[in-house]
C-alpha cells in the first residue's frame, strides 16, 4: 500500500475520544446563517453523510475556480458578467453546506475527528482560492503590496483560528469574523461586478485636486481590516496565554513567517519579476502545501501529537524557490538557474500529488480506526 500512515498507533485512542469544541459568535450567523443552514439539513434525510454535504460544498467552490482559469488563465481579462454571479452563488452554497455539515452530524449522531478534520481542512483550501477569485474579479493589479496583502489575507485568516485552537482548545469565531460576515460581503461585491462588470472596480473617487482612489483599492482596505480584526481576535487570547513573550510567539509562528518570506523574496527578489505575471500560478502551488500542514496540524491537535511546522514537502517547495533565486547571483546572466516559470510549474504538479496522497492518506486511515465510512454512514443511528 503506497498510503502513508500519519497517526501512530499509540494515539488512536485519542482519535477515537475527541470531541470538537467550537463557539460561533458571529451576529449575522446567529440571526440568520445558522437557521439558513437548519433549514438545509431539515430538507435532507438522515440517510446523507455530513461529510458527503462538507464535499458536496468544496467540490461547487471548485467549479467557480476551475471556470476563471478557463476564462481567464492569465488573469488578465476581464470576467464575463455571469461568470461573476455564478461565482457569487457557488461562495453562498459553499458557505451554507459548509454551516449544514456540522449540523447533520449532531442530527444523525455521526460527529467524529474525520468530519471536523474534513470541514476545516476544505475551509482552508476555500480561503485562498476565494482570495484568488477576489483577485480576478476585482481588477487587483499584481504589485508588491497588493501581492503580500493578498497572501495575508488568503492565508493567514484561517491559519490563526487554528493557531487560537491548539493553545486554547477552542476553534472560535468573533462577533464579526472573516466567515460568517467576510463570504456574505464577497458575495454581495460578487454580484455588484456581475451588474456593472469588472471594471466598475476601476472607477476611482477624488478626495481631492491632486488625490483620488480606486474602487478596487477601497475594497482592497475594507478586506484588509476585516482580516486584522479576524486576525487580533484569534490572536489575543494566544499571546496573553504566552506572557507576551516576543521570542515564544515567534516561534511559535515559524510556518506564516517562512511563506511571507518566500514571497517577499519573490517579490523583489526575482530577476525577471516572475509574479507579476505568474503569481496566482505561485499561489496555487504553494497553496497546496499549505492546506496539507494545516491538515497535519489540525490532525495532530486531535490526536493530541506533537506538531512540526516543517514537513518535507513544504521545505522542497519552498526551499526550491529560494535556492533557485540565490543561483542568479552565481550565473553569468543574472538570471537563475532553472527557469522560473518552469520551476513553478513542476511544483505546481509535486504539490498537487503530494496533497492529494496526503488527504487520500488520512481519510483511508482514520476511516480504519474509527470503523466509518468517510462519505455514507456505516452505522445508521
Amino acid at each position: 500500500m503506497l498510503l502513508k500512515k500519519y497517526v501512530n498507533p499509540q494515539y488512536y485512542e485519542n482519535l477515537r475520544r475527541f470531541k470538537y469544541s467550537g463557539q460561533n459568535l458571529s451576529i449575522l450567523y446567529n440571526w440568520f446563517l445558522g437557521d439558513m443552514a437548519q433549514w438545509v439539513v431539515d430538507q435532507l434525510p438522515k440517510t446523507v453523510a455530513p461529510n458527503l454535504i462538507t464535499i458536496a460544498g468544496f467540490c461547487n467552490l471548485l467549479t467557480a475556480f476551475a471556470l476563471i482559469f478557463i476564462l481567464n488563465p492569465m488573469f488578465d481579462q476581464d470576467l464575463p458578467q455571469w461568470a461573476s454571479l455564478y461565482i457569487a452563488w457557488s461562495i453562498f452554497v459553499y458557505q451554507t453546506l459548509d454551516n449544514a455539515d456540522g449540523k447533520q452530524a449532531r442530527r444523525t449522531k455521526q460527529s467524529t475527528a474525520l468530519g471536523m478534520l474534513m470541514d476545516h481542512g476544505s475551509d482552508c483550501t476555500a480561503t485562498w482560492i476565494a482570495g484568488l477569485l477576489y483577485i480576478n474579479a476585482f481588477k487587483i493589479t499584481f504589485t508588491p503590496f497588493n501581492m503580500l496583502t493578498a497572501i495575508g489575507v488568503s492565508f493567514l485568516g484561517f491559519y490563526f483560528g487554528v493557531y487560537c485552537q491548539q493553545h486554547t482548545g477552542v476553534f472560535q469565531l468573533g462577533v464579526i469574523n472573516g466567515v460568517d460576515e467576510g463570504l456574505p460581503t464577497l458575495q454581495f461585491f460578487f454580484v455588484v461586478t456581475a451588474i456593472m462588470s469588472s471594471q466598475f472596480w476601476l472607477n476611482e473617487i477624488q478626495l481631492t485636486n491632486s488625490f483620488s482612489i480606486q474602487y478596487n483599492t477601497v475594497l482592497l482596505a475594507l478586506t484588509i481590516s476585516g482580516c486584522i480584526v479576524t486576525i487580533i481576535q484569534f490572536c489575543y487570547p494566544v499571546f496573553k496565554k504566552m506572557n507576551w513573550n516576543i521570542l515564544t510567539i515567534l516561534k511559535s509562528l515559524s510556518l506564516p513567517i517562512t511563506l511571507m518570506i518566500t514571497f517577499i523574496s519573490l517579490t523583489y527578489l526575482s530577476p525577471t519579476n516572475i509574479l507579476s505575471k505568474w503569481f496566482h500560478i505561485y499561489v496555487l502551488t504553494i497553496g497546496l502545501q499549505w492546506s496539507k500542514m494545516i491538515n497535519l496540524w489540525q490532525l495532530a491537535i486531535i490526536t493530541k501529537e506533537n506538531f512540526s511546522q516543517f514537513s518535507f514537502t513544504w521545505a522542497m517547495t519552498l526551499g526550491s524557490i529560494m535556492l533557485n533565486l540565490i543561483s542568479q547571483f552565481y550565473t553569468h546572466d543574472g538570471l537563475c538557474y532553472i527557469d522560473e516559470v518552469k520551476l513553478i510549474f513542476a511544483l505546481l504538479v509535486f504539490s498537487f500529488l503530494s496533497y492529494l496522497h496526503c488527504v487520500t492518506s488520512i481519510v483511508y486511515q482514520l476511516c480504519d480506526i474509527l470503523d466509518i465510512y468517510a462519505f455514507s454512514i456505516k452505522y445508521p443511528q
